[in-house]
């Protein structure tokens, strides 16, 4: 009697140190297994090149990708060009991502704190079937085509479907801002080696610093500007 209980005994430690050890390793399991889904994705994204869509995991952290999507054409958005991030959990695919807009946009469906997007595909409607392509083509269809009725930016939605003209204007000029910060960037890099070798004037002695007054380019040129950030972006 005293033998069964021992064996009892000894078969319940083995148990639980079989279900210990299994619960330690689990996190190393769905790391694994997101580390393999997350070069598939990545595949997948180098062998099926879409026009106006880019990702790629940051250099240090494979968990942690940047991308990029232009506006879908004959759209409000069409001019812009977006940066967003993805930061994705231990156990995808099982899972969905975060993703936020880095770029500020003025949508009903993202919110404007922190650029998050309200959109099914990244919260009930998750299965492990979707990829970054997939999300990232979603993304893009909720820019031409929002959805009001599930708003995350309810001054957005409101515009969106009561004063569409206005919509538009402040859609445009977040556009036009964007752009602008960029091109202040990089002016303020050139500057600063004009700076270092021929100081701020002229031959003459002449102050060469004018003030641009700001004003709104027309569809065309945002494009132009949109395309050269895509591809400083994504190099």
């Amino acid at each position: 009697m005293i033998t069964m209980i021992k064996f009892v005994f000894y078969l319940f430690l083995d148990k639980l140190f079989s279900v210990s050890l299994l619960n330690f390793f689990s996190p190393f399991k769905s790391s694994s297994m997101a580390v393999r889904r997350l070069q598939q994705d990545f595949r997948h994204l180098l062998n099926n090149k879409v026009e106006g869509i880019d990702a790629s995991p940051s250099s240090d952290n494979l968990f942690v990708w940047n991308a990029i999507i232009c506006g879908p054409e004959q759209s409000i958005y069409e001019s812009g060009a977006f940066q967003l991030q993805f930061i994705f959990p231990d156990d995808y695919p099982l899972r969905p991502p975060q993703v936020r807009f880095i770029t500020k946009v003025f949508h009903p469906n993202v919110w404007w704190e922190d650029g998050l997007i309200c959109v099914d595909i990244l919260k009930d409607g998750w299965t492990p079937s979707y990829d970054v392509l997939s999300i990232l083509h979603s993304i893009r269809l909720l820019l031409s085509d929002p959805n009001p009725l599930s708003p995350a930016n309810l001054e957005a939605a409101l515009l969106y479907r009561d004063c569409r003209a206005e919509f538009n204007r402040r859609v445009l000029q977040m556009i036009q801002d964007s752009l602008d910060t960029d091109d202040e960037d990089e002016n303020d890099d050139d500057d600063d080696e004009d700076d270092d070798d021929n100081g701020n004037e002229d031959d003459n002695g002449n102050d060469n610093d004018n003030e641009d007054t700001p004003q709104i380019e027309d569809g065309d040129t945002l494009r132009q500007k949109t395309t050269i950030l895509r591809h400083s972006i994504t190099e």
